[in-house]
């Protein structure tokens, strides 16, 4: 199951604010209390990441300096052992 959410961003280094869309959901094989994924869907104002062979990479920049304000990179489980 997926669900679309907007996000606010904002860039740390010169503030441009824009919203995203972020597609937040769990895979069929996900076990119960593993980390959801967040994808955007929607990049707003923000510049989307491409690789040298322009492939997407996850990531959303910022257009007026470049910074990285988004990656797709998902969190990291707990160990509770």
């Amino acid at each position: 199951m997926a669900y679309l959410r907007p996000k606010h961003l904002t860039c740390p280094t010169c503030d441009f604010s824009d919203e995203i869309g972020l597609v937040i959901g769990v895979g069929p094989s996900s076990a119960k209390g593993d980390i959801p994924y967040r994808r955007f869907r929607k990049a707003g104002g923000f510049n989307i990441g491409l690789t040298a062979d322009g492939l997407q990479n996850g990531t959303l920049t910022c257009p007026n300096d470049g910074t990285i304000v988004w990656t797709n990179q998902s969190g990291k489980k707990a160990n509770l052992a």
